[in-house]
């Protein structure tokens, strides 16, 4: 007997993942680009112990966002709302990935 389990995930709000490339200038310096580019995800709010373990850890948690897999290619920035937020811990699950982020201080 074959079981199928399938998650139906509605992904209703959109945020920007921030990639980041290099170029170099007139004198050959390197200057980094950003490369924002918008998806669909949905914004869930951190677990309590996830927010407490990444607190231990001098990590400064935020949110959750779910994105589609295919979405993601190792952005290490997200903006939402206008608000960049800095991808500390990624996990994938099925089709999906959970984007953990937290706010710097310095920004």
């Amino acid at each position: 007997i074959w079981h199928c389990v399938v998650i139906i995930m509605y992904f209703d709000e959109v945020i920007e993942l921030i990639g980041v490339t290099y170029e170099k200038d007139s004198i050959e310096q390197e200057i980094e680009i950003e490369m924002p580019r918008q998806v669909f995800c949905k914004r869930q709010s951190m677990p309590q112990s996830e927010f407490f373990q990444a607190g231990n850890q001098g990590i400064k948690a935020s949110s959750k966002f779910i994105v589609n897999l295919w979405d993601y290619n190792n952005e290490t920035k997200v903006r939402y709302n206008g608000r960049i937020f800095h991808v500390y811990r990624t996990y994938e699950l099925a089709d999906y990935v959970e984007l953990f982020v937290e706010v710097k201080t310095d920004e």
